[in-house]
């Protein structure tokens, strides 16, 4: 049987053994309290992404929700298949802009002003409301009632943009702007959804959705 006393080997490296277990505790101690210390932080800091994002919303709603029609348009000047689509965007206000409520939804990350249309701009860096109506692209739009809820038409402005830096002069199909006709004139959107051709919304806008 073997006995651990002053005669034995194994006695003299128990002082060593204790001054392991010290540290390996007060190691311990102080991975426990980072941690713990970056929890009320990290919540703090969700709380308050939560509180812009309904302030974000709110804001939305007050300044473009309040009457029936909506026409959102993602726009962002950072995406060279948007930039095409200024004059479009401007005839099509000029047309419907007093039966529709227009708004240039902007990603907040440095889009230049647009002469005549800045009272349509809304800046969302979130991407919350993009989210919330299910946009990917710039420049996509959504034509909806928001007494209803119901999304009308999603999709592309037109069928001019084929790819980035490729968007032809003149368009076949005007796809927006008859919806709109059509909705204003019957109350039905006879084409509801297209395939959007831009930059994706929230990742690289060299990124193209074809």
């Amino acid at each position: 049987m073997r006995h651990y006393g002053c005669d034995n080997p194994l006695f003299s490296f128990k002082p060593l053994l204790g001054v392991v277990c010290v540290m390996a505790v007060a190691l311990l101690t102080n991975c426990v309290g980072e941690g713990s210390d970056e929890g009320p932080i990290n919540a703090e800091a969700e709380s308050r992404e939560q509180n812009d994002s309904s302030l974000i919303v709110d804001e939305f709603g007050s300044r473009f929700e309040s009457e029936k029609y909506l026409c959102l348009i993602a726009y962002s000047s950072e995406c060279p298949v948007a930039k095409n689509y200024i004059k479009t965007i401007k005839d099509l206000y000029e047309d419907y802009g007093k039966q529709v409520t227009f708004c240039l939804l902007d990603p907040g990350v440095g889009t230049k002003s647009i002469s005549g249309m800045n009272g349509l701009l809304f800046r969302d860096p979130t991407h919350i409301i993009c989210k919330r109506y299910g946009l990917t692209v710039y420049p996509e739009v959504v034509l909806a009632n928001c007494l209803t809820r119901e999304i009308l038409y999603q999709g592309k402005i037109d069928d001019r943009a084929v790819s980035l830096g490729v968007v032809k002069h003149h368009a076949q199909n005007n796809y927006l702007s008859e919806a709109i006709a059509q909705l204003l004139e019957d109350g039905e959107v006879r084409v509801k959804n297209t395939q959007a051709v831009g930059c994706f919304i929230g990742g690289n806008q060299a990124n193209l959705n074809f």
